[in-house]
């Protein structure tokens, strides 16, 4: 579905991402995991066009990505969360994935028809990210775990085929990451999952294979149980 070869990006003298090679199987949820600096966030940003490499190939589908915009990348179909959770303060959550899903139809009609609703497509959204009851708060009442759920809400509305989390589960407690890990769950076959993610326990449970970044680099590639019994994994990345 996704295939990331050789990928090199230098900041001056400093190498961010180093030769790195990552396949997505289609419908596959794949981990990417790593200490902080390991250039996880660097290749997403790479794949999805916020930044350009200096070297390597990126191809989604057998067509090339290198050079295009965001934008052109995500209406390609890839889509992408964010650490930092994005949103409009004063918006609803209703008018947030409205805002989505009339950008991911890409055609003339729809995105001059303000008056089309989707309703349909918005209810079942808010419904896969836990948010159905939520559809007329303004944004910024959430709390920080459901704006975690709209930020997945705005992705899943674009209706992207593969989809890149970066940290999804950052800053929520055990009840709230249980959460993302049923609503990821819930997407495990229609869509292909690049998640980059710092509690090795929810990447473990849910991912079908692993790969550890170490400067840059790939350290390995493999299933979840071979990746935490790895002894090079434990050493760079549990301290062990």
């Amino acid at each position: 579905m996704l295939t990331v070869e050789g990928l090199t990006k230098r900041f001056d003298s400093v190498v961010a991402v180093d030769d790195v090679d990552l396949e997505l199987r289609e419908g596959e949820i794949h981990g990417l995991i790593g200490p902080n600096g390991a250039g996880k966030t660097t290749t997403v940003n790479l794949i999805t066009g916020e930044l350009s490499p200096t070297s390597g190939t990126i191809e989604f589908d057998g067509s090339d990505l290198v050079g295009l915009s965001p934008s052109s990348i995500a209406r390609r179909g890839i889509g992408r969360s964010f650490q930092v959770v994005q949103y409009f303060p004063d918006m609803t959550v209703r008018k947030h994935l409205h805002l989505a899903v009339r950008e991911s139809t890409r055609t003339v009609r729809s995105v001059l028809d303000r008056g089309a609703d989707y309703s349909d497509e918005i209810q079942e959204v808010a419904e896969t990210a836990r948010l159905e009851d939520e559809l007329d708060t303004i944004a910024k009442n959430l709390p920080h775990g459901q704006k975690r759920f709209l930020d997945i809400a705005m992705v899943l509305a674009m209706d992207s085929k593969v989809i890149l989390f970066d940290e999804p589960a950052a800053g929520l407690n055990e009840s709230e990451t249980n959460e993302v890990r049923e609503i990821l769950e819930d997407l495990r076959g229609d869509y292909t999952i690049l998640i980059v993610e710092h509690d090795i326990d929810l990447v473990r449970a849910i991912s079908d294979r692993i790969t550890v970044l170490h400067n840059g680099a790939v350290l390995t590639t493999d299933t979840p149980d071979n990746v935490v019994e790895n002894t090079q994994v434990r050493e760079v990345y549990l301290g062990e």
